[in-house]
């Protein structure tokens, strides 16, 4: 008859315990980080974050308390639409360069003579490599205006699929995120962090801590949630 209520008490202060010993998802990704930097395991730390917390500049992070957790925002993941963005950027470019290729190998002598003029400092001498010397510089503009936005497209795209792939990274099924769309999740943990420093000594410092998750759908409709990333590290005041 009395083993049922020792049983029970036995459970509840099991329960009680585990309960007082738990800590929530942010704490658990943020204290693996720091033990990961402590130790200088550089894979662990890139699996948790894309910011790192390095303890030859910064020190390291025994300990630390959650002061407060923002509210979840949402941004679009535009990693599909920078994508189409970029190959539209490319075909343009392609497309000006046949064109650009055809007008140099009909005047290929003129512009020469335009080139070998432009080096030494002077003037075409004849009219008609003064005109294809205004079409080429033209010609030339516009090639390098096609360079710089296929590099701003491939920057952006760089961007705006860093945290998409960092949250969605497994090196057994590696995905394209530019195939899917969805959205990025962001929230910020404020820490109390104990920091030794690199001459040793003990600081407390407050840090604002960015996380980040992609909420991705497939074209089949299909879900893809990542995990929760570090992406940034801000020391507050």
């Amino acid at each position: 008859m009395h083993r049922p209520r020792f049983t029970a008490v036995v459970l509840f202060i099991l329960t009680a315990t585990f309960a007082g010993c738990s800590s929530v998802p942010e704490e658990t990704l943020i204290s693996s980080f720091f033990r990961a930097s402590r130790f200088r395991d550089n894979m662990t730390s890139a699996n948790l974050s894309m910011v790192s917390f390095s303890a030859i500049e910064r020190g390291v992070v025994p300990s630390f308390e959650v002061e407060s957790i923002s509210e979840v925002t949402t941004t679009p993941m535009r990693a599909r639409a920078l994508n189409e963005a970029l190959m539209a950027m490319q075909a343009s470019e392609s497309e000006f360069s046949e064109r650009k290729q055809a007008y140099q190998d009909e005047n290929l002598e003129a512009i020469e003579r335009v080139l070998e003029a432009e080096q030494a400092g002077n003037e075409p001498s004849r009219r008609a490599d003064r005109a294809v010397q205004e079409e080429w510089t033209q010609w030339r503009a516009e090639m390098a205006q096609h360079a710089q936005e296929v590099s701003d497209a491939r920057a952006g795209l760089s961007e705006g699929r860093i945290v998409a792939e960092g949250s969605t990274y497994s090196a057994i099924d590696l995905i394209d995120v530019t195939l899917y769309d969805g959205e990025i999740s962001s929230k910020t943990v404020r820490i109390i962090a104990d920091v030794v420093t690199p001459d040793d000594q003990n600081v407390q410092e407050t840090l604002d801590i960015e996380i980040q998750r992609a909420e991705l759908v497939g074209d089949d409709g299909t879900p893809l949630t990542g995990r929760w990333i570090i992406t940034a590290i801000d020391e507050v005041g």
